[in-house]
């Protein structure tokens, strides 16, 4: 199977599919950034509204680097996982400190700043800066996996199977194509090479695609096993609730009540509807688990708490 015949077909398909998204139209490297940090475990289209927000907020990354903490925190409210929040804005400072306010465009570089991954640092360099970088994630390694290797994900990969696709995927980028294609396989594989029901029929890939004869003349569901580990949570009135979900309300209610006294179960029944007493080890986690991230300051005495901003 050529790689060009792969990359030349996902690129046909984008130019008449692609998603009009706002850090697509200005690439400039801070606005993939903030993008990039918004997408981590968040629909695109509640980033959509988040990223106008938080980037007329803060248009430079100079702007972001003198930001309060407190302000970069209120800013992000309604995107969950604040932590993020905190991670870029110490990038921001780190690169404005360190790197004169430019960001670099190495993923070498990159990866060495705070809240930088190994995904993260390939999307920055690929999209920002168009360089011939591979950046996988779910969705990326999904379609290679079925493409060229007529599987699914199956277990999670050792390193040198890590480092083979990572190759693979460097060999169909296409010159001065790289973020053309890495946006071409983001939609591509949230619309048509999905998860759990693959568009086979119509994917302008099938005729070279090794997975799309076996997944259409078996008529069987997508042989996909789980990407991403189930996040921890709760029942709260029968619905699982992740606990990222109560760790937001946590955070969100501190900002309106700094330095309120509570006792623990007025604190549970805050923040989730049908809290009782048996969950108050639970409720304890998550307010030292917000502590330990340095979201919130969390002091106790018995069934009195008492908590704060640590800013």
């Amino acid at each position: 199977m050529s790689s060009n015949t792969f990359s030349t077909g996902i690129l046909e398909w984008y130019n008449i599919h692609k998603r009009d998204l706002p850090w697509r139209n200005h690439p400039e490297p801070y606005h993939v950034l903030v993008s990039e940090i918004m997408l981590q475990q968040t629909q695109v289209s509640r980033v959509i509204e988040k990223f106008y927000e938080f980037t007329r907020r803060f248009p430079t990354l100079q702007d972001l680097a003198r930001a309060s903490k407190a302000e970069v925190i209120r800013a992000w409210s309604g995107l969950g996982y604040n932590r993020r929040a905190l991670l870029l804005h110490r990038f921001a400072q780190v690169v404005v400190e360190e790197h004169q306010g430019i960001i670099p465009n190495t993923r070498e570089e990159l990866i060495k700043l705070p809240g930088i991954g190994p995904y993260t640092a390939g999307s920055i360099a690929s999209f920002a800066f168009n360089k011939p970088e591979p950046a996988i994630d779910v969705n990326v390694r999904r379609i290679y996996m079925r493409y060229f290797e007529g599987k699914d994900q199956g277990a999670p990969m050792g390193k040198k199977e890590e480092q083979e696709l990572y190759q693979l995927i460097k060999s169909t980028i296409p010159e001065d194509q790289s973020s053309a294609l890495h946006n071409a396989l983001m939609d591509f594989g949230s619309s048509v090479c999905t998860r759990d029901t693959p568009q086979c029929g119509g994917c302008p890939l099938r005729q070279a695609c090794q997975f799309a004869p076996r997944y259409t003349i078996q008529k069987e569901k997508a042989l996909f096993v789980m990407e991403k580990k189930v996040e921890k949570g709760v029942s709260e009135n029968g619905r699982y609730i992740p606990n990222r979900i109560f760790r937001g309300r946590i955070v969100e209610l501190v900002r309106k009540n700094e330095n309120k006294e509570w006792l623990l179960e007025e604190l549970g029944k805050a923040v989730k509807k049908d809290y009782s007493a048996l969950e108050k080890d639970w409720l304890r986690s998550l307010c030292q688990g917000l502590q330990k991230d340095k979201l919130i300051v969390f002091t106790s005495q018995g069934e009195r708490i008492v908590l704060h901003l640590p800013w």
